[in-house]
């Protein structure tokens, strides 16, 4: 009976604690998403601003034509880009009152701010949530990250998008050898919208590979076993 007791106690105690980092990750959220709310516009220009937006132009202008029109895979070096952010700001500044580059700023700036959240999910996805939010703590409060989030116009978006293929990876090694539909498609995400920032992405699949050939290599080791021990 008091061995159930202290178990009860201790399932207790650990809810309560991932409920305080969750309350508090809330709070995280909400801080760092006000601050890119009220201070996206006091930032200036990244030094390709320009170039990339007129890249957005050529890809939007290239999708609109079915095709006919290829100008952007033989604008400068950009056809090693995906140009997904460029073309999302582009779309999201025909709809919304604002200039284009603040709208630029304004979707890398809160692209970003879903960094911390990522930290925070895969430590969660870990069963660690004080480590999740102690991350995610640090990746809203570090000034030069705040920088970084307005002044890249790819890099913040392509790191968010590697930190979401990153969680379903690490929920992938959890799972094996049967993923959930969810890590499945967390890893389909991941992999899509990295691909669409940055055709560099694709490099995750090596290292994906790399990171779980022993778990492969293990797999083959313990059917080959049973096999064997079968046909004894």
């Amino acid at each position: 009976m008091s061995s159930i007791t202290t178990s009860a106690l201790e399932t207790s105690s650990r809810r309560s604690m991932e409920r305080t980092c969750d309350d508090a990750a809330i709070v995280v959220l909400a801080m760092v998403g006000l601050v890119a709310s009220f201070t996206f516009r006091d930032y200036g220009l990244g030094w390709d601003d320009y170039t990339h937006a007129e890249y957005a132009d050529l890809l939007l202008r290239m999708y609109g034509s079915g095709f006919k029109d290829t100008a952007a895979l033989s604008f400068a070096n950009l056809y090693m880009y995906g140009g997904g952010f460029d073309m999302a700001a582009a779309l999201l500044h025909k709809i919304i009152p604002l200039e284009l580059f603040e709208t630029r700023r304004l979707v890398r700036r809160h692209c970003r701010h879903d960094r911390p959240g990522r930290d925070l999910a895969t430590g969660a996805s870990r069963r660690r949530p004080a480590r999740g939010l102690s991350g995610a703590a640090s990746a809203g409060a570090v000034s030069d990250l705040l920088r970084s989030h307005v002044h890249e116009p790819e890099d913040a978006p392509f790191a968010v998008a590697m930190m979401i293929l990153l969680m379903g990876l690490v929920q992938l090694a959890e799972d094996y050898p049967h993923p959930s539909p969810r890590t499945v498609l967390i890893i389909g995400l991941g992999t899509g919208l990295s691909i669409g920032s940055r055709i560099l992405a694709g490099l995750a699949v090596l290292y994906a590979l790399i990171g779980f050939l022993p778990l492969l290599i293990d797999q083959v080791r313990t059917h080959g076993a049973g096999k064997r021990r079968g046909a004894l």
